[in-house]
């Protein structure tokens, strides 16, 4: 059986457990040795210190991608890459919009939960929502990320897109908007089972994580 290390809170985490559920994958999710990412008994197991990371029988690996890719290509169940080159393209390209110009930019709203409002504050909103705005023309969803099946390509966002909303309520900004092609694709991640699976603690984690650094 897989070991998934872990965190309630990372958004990695999340998108690869979400691969592993669609796949019907059987792993054992663990927090990291040591309690976190940084402590030296985790570093001794995956030595980027980085989360999530695999242990395969004596085979670690690292980097959300790079997990999913390898499960995809070691185990059976729903496919996550398309038999098609472009469609297999499209998915492996809307992973790394998601992890290059989406995800950094929510992850740069951090320090300023539980913080003081101020011009880095709204600055930080402001790329987020460039970033959201500019989705429908990089990746057309139709509905998911490479056509009309989930895939690699659509892991990320469902966990994504609700931290970027409640990091903007948590910092007292208006709500993001979504372009109607964004609305619908968001339905239809809602709806994959994998995604119902993964996301219910991972939105209590996250709630969890908010309250703790507004001192709630």
């Amino acid at each position: 059986m897989i070991v998934l290390y872990a965190t309630g809170v990372s958004l990695y985490s999340a998108k690869v457990a979400i691969a592993l559920e669609h796949k019907g994958v059987a792993y054992e999710r663990r927090l990291p040795p040591g309690g976190t990412y940084r402590s030296a008994e985790y570093r001794a197991i995956v030595p980027a210190g980085t989360l999530p990371a695999i242990d395969d029988g004596g085979f670690v690996l690292s980097e959300s991608d790079a997990i999913i890719e390898y499960v995809e290509e070691t185990r059976g169940g729903a496919p996550l890459l398309p038999a098609d080159p472009r469609p297999r393209a499209r998915a492996r390209y809307a992973s790394r919009v998601h992890d290059l110009r989406v995800e950094p930019r929510v992850r740069a709203l951090f320090p300023f939960v539980g913080a003081p409002p101020g011009p880095a504050a709204d600055a930080a909103l402001g790329a987020l929502r460039d970033a959201i705005a500019a989705l429908p023309a990089l990746i057309a969803p139709s509905p998911f990320a490479a056509g009309e099946t989930f895939s690699l390509g659509d892991c990320g966002w469902a966990p994504t897109f609700f931290l970027a909303d409640r990091l903007a309520v948590a910092l007292g900004a208006p709500a993001i908007r979504y372009d109607a092609a964004i609305r619908r694709w968001r339905e239809a991640l809602d709806a994959v089972p994998a995604v119902r699976a993964v996301m219910g603690a991972y939105a209590g984690a996250v709630e969890a994580w908010i309250r703790s650094k507004a001192g709630g």
